[in-house]
This record gives structure tokens, C-alpha cells and sequence, in this order.
């Protein structure tokens, strides 16, 4: 099944003192994969850049830079898109490779494919491999348990043990605290999973994008619409990439769009930048995501 999209993705700031100067780097388009075709996208900057440049990344995923060089003291960025979402085919869970055949596989790579996914096996900076993290995932990932199936059970422990709790956590907020706290976001389940993974010599990746929001039929609505959300995805060798929703304990299907992945929320965050002046500031995002009907 393909569905069609249009994602409005804006974020206003607001400053307590003008901005003179600011610099500004944004990861908010989509990027092309096997169910994703994007039909069109546009950034636009308010006051107007006098200097934008685009580029891709290490891993891909489409970077805009920009500089502002007009006192504000608001700045608007709205990032537009149409997609094209055909659902993923995955392959049997239990008919995958074993946790330890890939460990082995991707710790000697001998194909640019294992190459790069072995880059997702080291630690990143929001992403340490710690023994709190591998105690955690010990009861899931067995040597001799398939990959996929291993996987699917650290992102469904995941949804039933942690709380979505938007005032627990901040992007700062180190791994081993989410775990003892068990409460956190898309970003912090995300970590964790992608944690659990590499501490046992798995590869995992951090995957920013979006997701459709309604009622599924048990009424239990899903979470991470009207904002970013993000989940993980684990190498399954002679596959690829599987995607995995730990917010929403699910496969990625027709109702996730990709912006791109990294290491870890460093690599894949919609605006960072530097300024001078600004004061204070305040952020407000607002995300639609809405089908296109004929």
C-alpha cells in the first residue's frame, strides 16, 4: 500500500532582546529510500537569509545552512513536503541471523554494506555503552536469538516499561537516568534501544522524521504527531535496515516519514545554531502531517 503525505513542520522563536547575528543549520527535508519517494520539498527562513547553502551530510541526510545577518526578534523556519510512503516487507523475524553471527559479521566487515553499518556499532555522544544499559538488555539479546527477533523484544520491553513523559527528560539528560527513570520521549526510547543494541556489538542507527496521528481501532492513539518524532533501526544482515517505533511499539509502516538518521539526536536535530543577542528566547514547533485524498 502507498500513501501520499504533506508535512508542514514550523518552528517560531521568539527572543527577549534583538538578534543581530545568528547562524543556523537545519536538518527538516526528507531524504529518498526504497518506501519513500519525495515528490517536492522547500525550506523557508523568515527575516530572509542573506546566505543559504545546502549539503549532504556524512550520512546522506540533506543539510541546510543559512545566516541571518537582519535584527529580529522572531525568527520563523518552515520546512514543506510532499511523500509518497509505500509500506516496508520485512523478513521473519525468527529466520534472521543470530545476535552473535552478526556481532561476528560486522565486527570484520568484508562488504562496503557491513562497512557501514558497522559504524552504528560504536558509541556516540548521547549514545555511551554503559553496564546499566547492558544489564538491561541481557534477557533479550542471547547469542544464539535470531537479530530481528531480539530486536523486536528490546523495543517492546521499551514501550512497556518506560512512560512518555515530556517534562521528564531534556536532550541533555544522560542514558543511565532515562533507564533509572523509566520516563522519557520518542528521542530518549530511541537511545535506549539503540544503547541496548550496541553494547552487545549491534549495529543500530537513530532515524528522525514523523508520524501519522489517530485512533487505532483498540482507541489507543499513537504518539509523537505534532512533533518530530524518532525511532531506531537495527542491521539485519543478507536484509538491511529494519525500523523499529519503540514509542509506539511497531514496525515502521505506511504512517512514518524520514527525515534521515545519524549516530544519535546530535547528528539528526531539526535546527542548532549560534547567536548573537537574543536574550531569552522561547521556542513553539507545530507539525501537521495529513494524507493527501483524491
Amino acid at each position: 500500500m502507498t500513501v501520499s503525505y504533506r508535512v508542514c513542520h514550523k518552528t517560531v522563536y521568539n527572543y527577549s532582546c534583538p538578534v543581530t547575528l545568528s547562524h543556523h543549520l537545519a536538518r527538516l527535508k526528507p531524504r529518498k529510500t526504497p518506501c519513500q519517494n519525495v515528490i517536492s520539498a522547500n525550506i523557508s527562513v523568515m527575516p530572509e537569509p542573506t546566505f543559504e547553502q545546502t549539503e549532504t551530510d556524512a550520512f546522506g541526510n540533506t543539510a541546510s545552512f543559512f545566516i541571518v545577518e537582519a535584527a529580529h526578534d522572531e525568527m520563523i523556519i518552515t520546512s514543506e513536503f510532499t511523500a509518497e510512503i509505500t509500506a516496508p516487507v520485512y523478513p521473519d523475524p525468527s529466520r534472521t541471523l543470530s545476535c552473535a553471527e552478526t556481532a561476528a559479521r560486522l565486527l570484520s566487515p568484508d562488504t562496503p554494506e557491513l562497512l557501514e553499518a558497522s559504524e552504528m556499532t560504536n558509541p556516540s555522544r548521547f549514545i555511551p555503552i554503559t553496564s546499566e544499559i547492558r544489564e538491561y538488555a541481557a534477557s533479550s539479546i542471547l547469542p544464539d536469538r535470531p537479530i530481528l527477533e531480539a530486536a523486536e523484544e528490546i523495543m517492546r520491553r521499551i514501550y512497556q516499561d518506560f512512560k512518555y513523559d515530556p517534562a521528564a527528560t531534556s536532550i541533555a539528560t544522560p542514558i543511565n537516568e532515562t533507564l533509572a527513570m523509566k520516563r522519557g520521549v520518542c528521542q530518549d526510547f530511541a537511545h535506549v534501544g539503540i544503547a541496548c543494541l550496541r553494547s552487545f556489538g549491534l549495529a543500530a542507527r537513530y532515524v528522525s522524521g514523523y508520524i501519522r496521528t489517530h485512533h487505532h481501532e483498540n482507541n489507543r492513539e499513537t504518539i509523537g504527531g505534532d512533533a518530530s518524532h524518532a525511532w531506531f533501526s537495527v542491521y539485519v544482515p543478507d536484509f538491511g535496515w529494519v525500523d523499529l517505533d519503540p514509542t509506539n511499539n511497531m514496525y515502521i509502516q505506511s504512517e512514518h516519514l524520514t527525515i534521515g538518521w545519524g549516530r544519535d539526536f546530535d547528528d539528526m536535530s531539526p535546527v542548532k545554531g549560534i547567536m548573537t543577542g537574543g536574550g531569552n528566547h522561547t521556542v513553539k514547533v507545530d507539525v501537521a502531517v495529513c494524507p493527501i485524498t483524491d
